[in-house]
């Protein structure tokens, strides 16, 4: 043998440079052509597949981006190509269930849209919207309430399907839930069920049945039901433990009532099978912990947000990774779909909301705009869902008031409400004495509820 055959270690002049963080491994992926994420892959995996993808060719990654130098820069912003890979049985009939049902929701919905455009006219709209304009002016405090046996900040509230119930989480551990008439509690939580914070909760609006799930920071996730003739002493009908290694920050139930979906600090999103408790499929794609994310009302995508600054639209039918909305320059933490299917707003703790407009999403992901919220980290951000047959907002019974506005609650101890036709501030609500942490929309429109670090929980009414 020849000295010049002999493998020399760590040849530079053979070796390729791999980069370590994985925001490098996914930017040669892209230069490559290469899919960014694949269902169930990790960061390592990752890594692999790009040594796979180098490996033939000795070039280094200087070699590769002096080659790519003059090309065009809209080169590296082509679409990934289509990647197939094997899944379980149980998240294939998952998805084919969820395509169906998401089908004939966007059908709905849109049918519902085409239908109202034929019956307005410029002059009834703007009259409409001047007259909601003015309700959500007439926003006032109505109560407030110190629930009894809290010790901690309540950082999580939601109406129920009826909006006559109120779900609080605490960081205490406790889940009360109270009668929105009167702000009393009527039922709670029996101890230890979840033994650290509760930052996430979320009712079934599937059911007529009072059934929530909720999320801790030991990581489990607890399925409540409520029944009026069993004791306000409330247990969980199912429990998940260790259903994430970390804090659990958003539970969230499908459209359809049988599936949720978990995010967490350990960097990842699940999708739960809620009929048999199993995970049917964990996903990563965040460099920091996933805080926040929404379901679109189709059912058909998860927007999640990361306190990376990220924003990531993914199709739950096929699995794919949809888009990335990178223009907060903080940690995202709230995200909610407006009920047109087509606009999402994000809150994030640089103190804005933007919105963004999913017909307009390209390879650039501008938002539609960006909205000064607050001059503190925003905490929530809710669009109006109406629930209630009965529209107590418009004047007009060809007009829908449904997703006319949005609220946002601070840690500068405000609650802001928004008009969605053109993002301009109409009411500000002042009433906590610290941070306020979570808030929620009633279905008819009429009542916002707030929670926050001083304990209590307000109800704000027109």
């Amino acid at each position: 043998m020849d000295i010049s055959e002999i493998p020399i270690i760590n040849d530079t002049d053979k070796a390729i440079d791999f980069p370590l963080a994985d925001e490098g491994v996914e930017q040669e992926l892209r230069k490559h052509g290469a899919p960014i994420r694949i269902e169930g892959e990790d960061a390592d995996a990752r890594r692999e597949r790009l040594r796979n993808i180098l490996e033939p060719s000795n070039h280094t990654f200087d070699d590769i981006n002096e080659e790519q130098s003059g090309e065009d820069e809209d080169k590296d912003l082509e679409d990934d190509e289509i990647f197939y890979t094997p899944g379980d049985a149980k998240l294939y009939d998952a998805r084919v269930e969820i395509l169906h049902d998401s089908m004939k929701r966007s059908s709905q919905r849109i049918h519902k849209l085409k239908e109202r455009a034929k019956e307005q006219d410029f002059t009834r709209v703007l009259k409409n919207r001047r007259h909601i304009n003015s309700k959500l002016a007439s926003y006032s405090l109505y109560g407030s309430q110190f629930i009894p046996g809290i010790t901690r900040a309540i950082s999580s509230i939601r109406f129920s399907k009826r909006s006559d119930l109120i779900a609080c989480g605490s960081w205490d551990g406790s889940i009360n839930i109270l009668d929105s008439s009167s702000l009393n509690d009527k039922y709670k939580s029996g101890p230890g069920f979840h033994t650290e914070k509760v930052s996430a909760l979320d009712w079934n609006f599937a059911t007529e049945e009072n059934s929530l799930v909720s999320g801790g920071n030991e990581g489990t996730i607890n399925f409540w039901r409520l029944n009026q003739e069993e004791d306000k002493k409330l247990s969980p009908t199912e429990s998940i433990k260790d259903a994430h290694n970390m804090r659990i920050t958003k539970t969230l139930f499908h459209p359809r009532g049988n599936y949720i979906i978990s995010t967490s600090f350990d960097q990842t999103w699940k999708l739960w099978d809620t009929n048999t408790s199993t995970c049917l499929l964990q996903q990563e794609g965040h460099s920091k912990e996933v805080f926040s994310g929404s379901i679109h009302p189709d059912g058909s995508l998860f927007a999640s947000g990361g306190l990376d600054g990220m924003c990531y639209i993914w199709d739950l039918r096929s699995g794919r990774f949809i888009a990335d909305l990178r223009k907060h320059v903080k940690g995202i933490y709230s995200v909610d779909w407006s009920p047109n299917g087509y606009h999402l707003a994000t809150a994030s703790g640089d103190c804005s909301v933007k919105i963004w407009d999913l017909r307009r999403i390209d390879r650039t992901n501008e938002e539609l705009f960006s909205i000064p919220a607050h001059s503190k980290l925003v905490s929530e951000v809710r669009f109006f869902h109406r629930r209630e047959s009965n529209d107590a907002l418009t004047k007009d019974v060809a007009l829908d008031s449904n997703g006319s506005f949005l609220v946002t609650s601070s840690y500068d101890g405000l609650i802001n409400v928004w008009s969605a036709d053109n993002w301009i501030k109409v009411n500000t609500l002042r009433g906590h004495n610290d941070k306020v942490m979570a808030c929620d929309i009633s279905g008819d429109g009429t009542w916002i509820a707030s929670s926050g670090w001083d304990r209590s929980v307000k109800l704000w009414g027109i």
